[in-house]
């Protein structure tokens, strides 16, 4: 009963975040989390919320309970997707059979904001600190590791946009962008007021504030350019 509530749930968000609905460029808010579900319905009660948030990924716990407890809270303002995760220790794996079952291409950012987080994909492992943030693409195996309890800001971006946008997005994957500075810096401190304030900007707001937060993230990205290769040179010109 707990998960068929739940799927019907995810069928209403995602209803309600069609390209086409009505209110598509108004804030809105979801949260995924039953503190009545019992101990051994947990792992399969998160497995079903994080799917039905991100993509289609597979989740366990191997440092411990083999359990998951955590919270899951959405938001959509125009075109940006943003969620934020608070939750134990666990591993998140995007397989190949996962990813041969559906035809989801997205690009989701985590900008870490408490404990420590691990991205993997494309032969690169990096370590997220709090304020750090790193790309990884549905479209090819990755795997985000967290050995205690973390919390961080989630992104996620349609893969032809960002690559619209961006140039060789394969090499920017798993790699480190520094919340100690530059864009890194601006992007830590604008998705935390963003993550506290979203519940009081006008919808008329709402797209200019989601372009200055894809900005950010491309100026961050374009500072991860090869040593001899100007930053600028990942950018489109549109």
């Amino acid at each position: 009963l707990l998960v068929s509530k739940r799927e019907a749930d995810a069928r209403q968000f995602r209803d309600d975040h069609r390209p086409d609905h009505p209110h598509r460029e108004r804030q809105q808010q979801a949260r995924h989390r039953d503190p009545q579900v019992a101990p051994r319905d947990r792992l399969a009660y998160w497995v079903d919320a994080v799917c039905s948030t991100y993509v289609q990924l597979d989740c366990d716990n191997p440092f411990g309970t083999r359990s998951i407890d955590g919270e899951i809270s959405i938001n959509r303002l125009a075109t940006l997707e943003l969620s934020r995760v608070t939750a134990s220790a666990q591993c998140v794996r995007r397989t190949p059979a996962r990813i041969a079952a559906s035809t989801e291409d997205r690009f989701l950012v985590s900008v870490q904001t408490q404990g420590v987080g691990v991205v993997v994909q494309d032969g690169r492992r990096v370590e997220l600190h709090p304020g750090d943030f790193a790309l990884y693409d549905s479209t090819r195996p990755y795997e985000l590791i967290f050995e205690q309890q973390f919390q961080q800001y989630v992104l996620m971006l349609p893969g032809a946009a960002l690559r619209s946008q961006l140039r060789d997005t394969e090499t920017l994957t798993a790699r480190r962008v520094s919340g100690a500075r530059g864009a890194g810096h601006l992007m830590i401190n604008m998705i935390r007021t963003l993550g506290a304030e979203i519940d009081t900007l006008e919808p008329a707001s709402a797209a200019a504030v989601a372009d200055g937060v894809n900005h950010i993230l491309l100026a961050g990205l374009g500072t991860l350019a090869p040593a001899g290769r100007p930053p600028e040179a990942r950018l489109i010109a549109l």
